[in-house]
This record gives C-alpha cells, structure tokens and sequence, in this order.
C-alpha cells in the first residue's frame, strides 16, 4: 500500500502493514510509525482561521514524511486533533477549549489503541503552545509507555532556534511566522486584505507567560495576534515548513535511528 493517510486506509490494508487486532501483549519494534498533527480551535487575528495551528501541524508532518522513511521507517499520518485546551484565546469568539486533562485523557488512549495494534511509535507534531496544551503532552510523554511517544517541543531551547527571528521572539501568534505558513500552505484562508493592514504587535507572549499572564488580554494581544503578520510571505512559510520537518525527523532519529533509544 502507497497510501500514507491512515485514515484513508482500509483495515484490510493496515493488516497487511503488520497491524493485527487489539491484543494484552503487543509485539514491538515496528518499522510502522503514527504520525499525529496536533493543533487548536483558536483565535489567529483577523486575517487567519481558526484551524492555523492545525494548517502547521499538517504541513509540518507531511514534510517530514521523506525524511522519516529514509531512516528506514514507515510512516503513516493520523488524521489531525484539532480540539485541545486553549485558554489563552478562550475569550474570543469560535475559540473551543478543553480541560487539560481531557486531552492528557485522549492522547493516552490514541497512544494505547495504537500500542495494542502494534505500531511502532507515535510522533506528535504540535503547532499549539499554550501552555496548558504543553503540559497535557508533556503529561503523555513523561508516562513512558512501552510504545515511544515522541514530541518535538518547539518551546524548548534546542528546537525554537532553528526557526525563525520572530518566533524566538515570542511575539509570534498570528505573526509573520505563522502567518507565513498558512500563506505557504493554504492561502485561500488568508484574509490578505485585512492582513496587510495590520501593524506590528511587540507583545512577547513567552515573556508574558513567564510574568504570570493567562491569556492573550493579558499579554497585550487584544486582537489574537502579536508579530508583523503584514511583513508574512509564502517564501517564509515554505522555508518554516521545512525546518519543522527537518526537526521532526531529527528528534525520531535520536529514539528511532541507528543508535537511537527506544
């Protein structure tokens, strides 16, 4: 089977895979890995949807997909999660969050249906940084399940430095950064002329976090964006992209690779 959308498959196909049926004891070692886009429902400015961190998500874990199977592995992408908690933006129109512990709750099941099946690992490539989605991962991650569980944290040091300027800033939600990618990766959803007409916004919502701010009023991002969403271009978005993959597939090298730990 050439299809890499899991949810096209049918089950015949993903037993051809090696996939069997719920089982106490699964085998592990699976060359077979899940690949999980995670986003949110949430406020991304006048000018983007509400599906941004979930557009990313996507376009991130489609990149990496040549990457991950030249470590010799077969990846296979889940469809998206899109609800998750979001209290940052939970004030602002269209907005949907959950209680962390909802989504700690889901994640573990995906990872325990996908363990009882046989698959190798799951990798969960997040676009969403509330912390509150953050901890709900981290809270997953830390369980240490037989299965692998891996997630590139773009808040930690090692990954926000390959990307770019105004992502380290912190002044990026809605920004130029994500604003860019959605340019590259759907740009039938941008509202362009509502972009270029927006100034710059400063605000840091990482600083803001770390002086105790617990939503985007808060942190002085009254209209759901901080960053210069006007100085956006496809070009950026493309180059996003790829450095996302490129990081995808280094942090699966480093469990998964010749070498890695498992």
């Amino acid at each position: 089977m050439n299809n890499h959308l899991w949810g096209n498959a049918t089950w015949t196909e993903l037993s051809e895979l090696g996939l069997g049926p719920p089982r106490p004891t699964p085998p592990h070692g699976s060359r077979l890995v899940a690949i999980l886009p995670l986003g949110a429902i949430e406020a991304h400015g006048p000018h983007l949807p509400l599906v941004t961190d979930v557009i990313i998500a996507a376009a991130a874990a489609k990149a990496a997909l040549p990457g991950l199977r030249r470590l010799g592995l077969h990846p296979m992408l889940l469809p998206s999660l899109a609800y998750t908690a979001a209290p940052f933006a939970a004030g602002f129109p269209g907005t949907i969050s959950l209680r962390p512990a909802t989504v700690t709750a889901l994640l573990a099941d995906v990872v325990a249906s996908l363990e009882r099946q046989g698959v190798g690992a799951l990798v969960v490539v997040n676009a969403h940084l509330d912390p509150a989605h953050l901890g709900a991962i981290a809270e997953v991650v830390g369980r240490g399940t037989p299965m692998p569980v891996i997630h590139p944290d773009l808040s930690e040091r090692r990954w926000a430095s390959r990307l770019t300027d105004e992502f380290r800033s912190g002044a990026c939600h809605a920004g130029r950064y994500e604003t860019s990618v959605v340019m590259a990766a759907a740009p039938e959803l941008v509202r362009d002329d509502a972009r270029r007409e927006l100034a710059a916004n400063p605000a840091s919502l990482s600083r803001a976090i770390r002086r105790g701010a617990a939503t985007f009023e808060d942190a002085g991002v009254s209209d759901a964006y901080c960053g210069d969403p006007a100085a956006a271009t496809a070009r950026e978005g493309e180059e996003t992209v790829a450095a996302l993959a490129a990081i995808v597939v280094e942090a699966v090298a480093e469990r998964l690779g010749p070498g890695g730990g498992r």
